[in-house]
C-alpha cells in the first residue's frame, strides 16, 4: 500500500529539517508525508492524477499532482515560503504541499486546528471566489496518496 514511483525522485531531507520546520509553522505533518518528504522533497510521483468535487465548478473534476512543494530552500517557491508570503486570497490554516501546474494547491487544512498530526487535503483554486476556493479531496494524506492514479486511467 502506498508504494510510489516517481517520475522525478526529488533529494534527501534530514529528519530535523522537517521537524525544525514543523516547529516554524507550528503543526504537525502528517507521518507518511514526512516519511516521503525525508527521501523525496519536491518529487514528483509517477501516478500522479485525481478527482474531486469542486465547489466552486459545482462538480467533479480531475487535476494532477505537478509536483510536491520542496520544504525549504527552492529557488523557486517551498512550503516554508508559500506560509510566510503565501499568494494572494490564500486562506490561513492551509499550508500546500503540492502544486498542480496551474497556480492551484494542494493543501494540509489546519483550519480546524494547527494539532492535528493527520489533517484533511483539500485543494485551493486561486481562481475561484472567495468561500468557493478549498475543495475537498481525501480525509487525510494516505487516503490521498491511494486516490493518485495514471494519468490516463479512469
Amino acid at each position: 500500500k502506498n508504494f510510489i514511483k516517481w517520475v522525478d525522485e526529488g533529494v534527501s531531507l534530514s529528519p530535523e529539517v522537517v521537524a525544525t520546520l514543523e516547529r516554524k509553522l507550528g503543526v504537525i505533518f502528517p507521518s507518511k508525508f514526512k516519511e516521503i518528504i525525508t527521501f523525496h522533497n519536491g518529487g514528483t510521483p509517477q501516478k500522479d492524477s485525481f478527482y474531486y468535487y469542486d465547489e466552486f465548478l459545482l462538480r467533479k473534476v480531475g487535476s494532477g499532482v505537478g509536483g510536491f512543494i520542496p520544504l525549504v530552500h527552492d529557488e523557486y517557491e517551498s512550503i516554508e515560503s508559500l506560509v510566510f508570503s503565501p499568494p494572494e486570497f490564500f486562506p490561513e490554516g492551509l499550508v500546500a504541499f503540492a502544486e498542480t501546474g496551474g497556480g492551484d494547491f494542494i493543501c494540509f487544512d489546519y483550519r480546524q486546528g494547527k494539532d492535528n498530526p493527520d489533517p484533511p487535503i483539500v485543494y485551493w483554486s486561486h481562481g475561484a471566489d472567495i468561500g468557493k476556493d478549498v475543495s475537498f479531496i481525501a480525509k487525510n494524506f494516505e487516503e490521498f496518496l491511494d486516490m493518485l492514479q495514471e494519468p490516463d486511467e479512469e
